[in-house]
């Protein structure tokens, strides 16, 4: 039978309320020795305190649902680590929803954790292709009292919630500032779906260091399906028929597929073609030749979401907050001056 705090109390010989006090780390006066006591028979009684119990005395659960668009995607999958892995300090447990970009899923998840009365949640994606689901999710959520934190796609309207993002519109215009600066002038931009703010800010980046340099970017340069390899291998054919000699891929998966594409139409990376990903990706620097990526501050995103989070909970920050982290370009064996 479980072990409650009846039994620790009487096999360390003290009241239920200085166990209490000892397991909750109450600032009150206990001696040491009792302390060491009471911990003592706690390990040996192998004593869990009831979590429905602590829930309902504290009002918190000790738990933050996470939502993301895609867990298959790496990019999300190391994100969700260091989040799990920054509020595990706090004693904080996660719980992950997956809602593969549907605005329904996302809504679900989200009065799912309402329900669950989760203490905060961390949402990865309020922005979907149809701006009415955008909208729909945003009214939906101003009637949800449970603190938010977006990261990563968010909309422009953020309220009153924090936000954590990239600016992604420095993003775009690195890679192709980068494609520019080895003379390509013909580059293709492999993207999901350009109605989202995160691809859409992409591609003024682009065409921003396009205007840098005098330069009017050719429409028909811009193929759009989505953030996959999928798109990747789709889009290879579609911007070779308009002779690119360099593409910007909108995140290291597109840039898979289109290295997957290339072995069989027998093109040489980078000699025949120039490509510049973005995410940074564990696989993106073993690939061969290794992938010139624009890297996102992962880590730097989870702790700031997590701080955020944890001052919402805490009420010691009830402003909204805005935080815009900065990406960095790096180079490796996918690019090459254009001779």
């Amino acid at each position: 039978m479980r072990a409650t705090i009846k039994d620790v109390a009487k096999a360390a010989g003290v009241s239920r309320t200085t166990v209490s006090f000892i397991i909750n780390n109450k600032p009150v006066s206990i001696s040491q020795s009792t302390r060491e006591k009471v911990l003592r028979v706690i390990k040996e009684l192998d004593y869990r305190p009831n979590q429905l119990a602590v829930s309902l005395a504290t009002n918190t659960t000790n738990t933050i649902g996470l939502i993301l668009p895609d867990s298959t995607n790496p990019f999300f999958a190391i994100l969700s680590h260091h989040i799990e892995e920054q509020i595990r300090k706090y004693n904080i447990s996660v719980i992950i929803g997956n809602t593969d970009g549907d605005p329904n899923t996302t809504r679900e998840y989200l009065q799912l954790f309402a329900d669950k009365h989760v203490d905060g949640i961390i949402l990865a994606q309020l922005d979907f292709e149809d701006e009415t689901e955008t909208t729909a999710c945003q009214a939906f959520m101003s009637n949800m009292e449970v603190p938010i934190v977006y990261i990563d796609r968010v909309a422009n309207d953020f309220g009153y919630h924090s936000t954590i993002e990239v600016d992604q519109v420095q993003i775009g215009y690195l890679a192709t500032k980068h494609l520019l600066n080895l003379g390509h002038r013909k580059i293709g931009c492999a993207s999901g779906a350009i109605n989202l703010t995160v691809n859409r800010q992409r591609f003024e980046g682009y065409k921003k260091a396009f205007s840098e340099y005098g330069l009017t970017p050719n429409p028909n340069f811009l193929y759009c399906d989505s953030l996959s390899i999928e798109c990747g291998r789709k889009a290879l054919p579609c911007l070779l028929g308009q002779n690119v000699s360099a593409i910007f891929a909108f995140n290291d998966m597109i840039a898979y597929g289109i290295y997957r594409e290339c072995h069989n139409y027998n093109l040489s990376i980078p000699n025949d073609l120039s490509i510049v990903g973005v995410d940074d990706i564990e696989f993106s620097e073993i690939l061969k030749p290794p992938l010139t990526t624009i890297a996102q501050p992962i880590k730097e995103i989870a702790v700031h979401a997590v701080d955020a989070l944890l001052k919402l909970i805490n009420k010691s920050n009830e402003e909204s907050n805005h935080i815009l982290l900065q990406p960095m370009l790096k180079v490796r064996g996918s690019t090459v001056s254009l001779k």
